[in-house]
């Protein structure tokens, strides 16, 4: 990245954001109620450990939350990651960043490890070790991470986080009743208390993003600070989880990992370019620096640093559309159509027999499909396309069609007016759940069944059928041919079994999220009964892949700037209550239907899609998921890899 144009957009959302009035200062820990709203500064260190810094870089403050994926990442280097995940989980809630109220059904582990209840289980993992104590280890990580000599604890804010952390220790002797937690609780409590309470700089906080940025070596210093395997795992939970119930609307805007404080601080980390920060005590209604959210998704859109860009690639009649990134020509050469598809034919071969998941009874043509069938198919952005096993029997999209419609959507009526009546954020919940975000009784995104019946709504068209017709002729686009089409007995079992997304539907009309509940109902069931193949699905998703411009055909199926939206949201919610570990286990943008179909992107690369009917209790393939995860893992093309 170079330097200049990093320092000019620093400058440029220096200016802009210190012009925000409103938040307010956490008042709940009396020492941070001293800080003053007035302080602000921005920070950003490049991979090259060059640094820039405007404001009141040098004021410090407690690190608060923002040591979380430093503590997490540390505790997966002296664990290991299942040992850690048995405490804790790696999905996104929807709650706030201090809930105390959900844990993960069936494993009683809390959701993530960047919330309270996560961060305070995965605190009780740190051991003293080559004769350091917890404590000592802690902060030794820190300053190595931020190239500091010392960092030290500010006494006032740990003795006043210890006298109001009430809720801190209800959430802690929950985690030990339910074990949890390892080991004594007020001991881990003190720590916890004094995690939080180290004193860093927005400078210091620039450097130790970008150590994360920097796969775990500080940049300035050029020491190793932390596994890459441990920050590979850290980025992952930041993006989807760093930002509590706002991390899907960041990665949706801005499209990097960030965590959060809620002494105003915030970390972000553009992966192998620079860290940033930015400091700025008014929170917003969410618990984030108001300022600081604003300055970061600036400089992100100044430098084009979301994660989900795709490489421009301009329409061709040659059915071929070159990528105009040297770059990425050159990762596809390393990835040859040759060992794309020995690496199917094995993945396929290990998988066929696998067993586990049950194929979906609930809308009857679906059931009646044989549990055997598994295809897979991968289509490039150069348009070679690659198959094995059942990739040509026809399944029915269901719910894997809906980031497409999504797209369609935000084609018709962009960003600001679909998003009055949806959201961005994952919720936690099932793909059926009759759950609205109880602060805007809006859809929590477009990926579950009550985001995609409110999108479906906003299809224009003069009536059903020429609602419909434009559904198919944009499903076409992104497939690259004409021969889409609803399949009419699908249709009708969904129909017939339809009185749950009914109810949803009937919910959303009330809330005046759409107009017509029939109508976007019907609309919703025709493009879940479309028919396709493993090779039209995975034509699609090399569409995303390619920038929105359907590799084979060369045409444009999406505007590109719409890409990384629907890719950010595939990232964060399209396997619903199972995306978080999705993501942490493959790392790709992703969706799934209870047909049996998936569908996984690699921006600027290729997409593969799976078809193979059982699906596991979050309603994803389990045959496609773990084909997924082999092939991300044998050619390392995970997001953060």
């Amino acid at each position: 990245m170079a330097t200049l144009a990093l320092k000019q957009a620093l400058t440029l959302a220096f200016h802009n954001a210190r012009k925000l009035s409103g938040g307010r200062v956490a008042d709940y820990i009396p020492e941070l109620a001293k800080a003053s709203a007035a302080s602000f500064a921005l920070a950003a260190c490049t991979s090259r450990g060059e640094l820039a810094a405007l404001g009141d870089d040098g004021l410090e403050f407690s690190i608060q939350s923002i040591s979380k994926p430093f503590v997490y990442a540390l505790a997966l280097a002296d664990h290991g990651a299942e040992a850690v995940h048995k405490r804790v989980g790696v999905e996104p809630t929807g709650d706030a960043f201090n809930s105390i109220i959900r844990l993960e059904q069936n494993t009683n582990r809390p959701h993530n490890p960047m919330i309270n209840a996560g961060a305070i289980a995965v605190t009780s993992m740190i051991e003293t070790r080559d004769g350091k104590a917890p404590l000592e280890r802690l902060l030794n990580l820190f300053a190595l991470a931020s190239g500091r000599d010392r960092v030290h604890v500010d006494l006032p804010v740990y003795l006043s986080e210890a006298a109001s952390g009430h809720r801190n220790r209800a959430i802690a002797h929950l985690m030990k009743h339910f074990g949890m937690l390892h080991g004594d609780v007020q001991r881990t409590l003190d720590l916890y208390f004094q995690q939080c309470s180290a004193l860093v700089s927005c400078r210091d906080l620039a450097v130790m993003a970008a150590t994360l940025s920097n796969k775990g070596v500080n940049p300035v210093s050029g020491i190793r600070v932390l596994p890459e395997e441990a920050v590979t795992h850290a980025l992952n939970l930041m993006l989807t989880c760093g930002l509590y119930d706002s991390a899907g609307r960041f990665a949706f805007e801005a499209g990097i990992p960030a965590k959060s404080g809620v002494c105003g601080g915030i970390i972000a980390v553009a992966q192998g370019n620079a860290g940033l920060a930015a400091f700025s005590p008014p929170l917003d209604e969410r618990g984030n620096s108001l300022r600081a959210l604003h300055a970061l998704r600036e400089i992100s859109e100044k430098l084009n640093l979301h994660a989900f860009n795709a490489p421009l690639r301009k329409p061709s009649s040659s059915g071929r559309s070159p990528a105009v990134s040297a770059r990425r020509a050159v990762v596809r050469e390393n990835i040859s159509t040759g060992k794309l598809s020995r690496l199917l034919d094995e993945i396929h071969r290990k998988r066929r027999s696998e067993r586990g998941g049950i194929v979906a009874k609930y809308i009857a043509e679906l059931a009646r499909v044989s549990p055997n069938l598994f295809g897979l198919s991968i289509c490039t952005v150069d348009g070679d396309e690659i198959s094995t096993g059942d990739a040509a029997v026809p399944f029915t999209l269901q719910a894997a069609a809906n980031p497409f419609t999504y797209g369609l959507a935000l084609q018709a009526h962009g960003v600001s007016a679909l998003h009055s009546k949806v959201g961005f954020e994952p919720s936690g919940n099932p793909f059926n759940a009759i759950v609205l975000d109880p602060r805007t009784n809006l859809p929590f995104n477009p990926l579950s069944n009550a985001g995609a019946i409110a999108c479906c709504s906003m299809i224009p068209g003069g009536g059903a059928t020429e609602r419909l017709n434009r559904v198919l002729a944009g499903l076409s686009r992104f497939a690259g041919e004409n021969s889409l089409r609803v399949d009419l007995q699908v249709l009708l079992a969904e129909r017939a079994a339809g009185e749950r997304n009914k109810a949803i539907a009937c919910l959303l009309r009330n809330f005046d999220v759409i107009d017509d509940e029939e109508a976007a109902l019907e609309l919703y069931f025709q493009q879940c009964s479309v028919s396709t193949t493993c090779r039209q699905l995975a034509r699609m998703g090399a569409t995303l892949a390619a920038g929105g411009v359907n590799p084979v055909k060369g045409e444009v199926a999406l505007d590109s700037g719409h890409v990384k939206h629907v890719l950010a949201l595939m990232y964060m919610c399209g396997l619903h209550d199972g995306s978080g570990q999705f993501a942490f286990d493959v790392g790709i943008p992703a969706k799934s239907g209870i047909s049996g179909g998936l569908v996984g992107i690699v921006p600027g690369r290729f997409a593969i899609a799976a078809f193979s009917p059982p699906v596991d209790a979050k309603g994803t393939s389990v045959r496609g998921a773990l084909a997924m995860r082999d092939l991300t893992a044998a050619l390392g093309v995970g997001l953060f890899t």
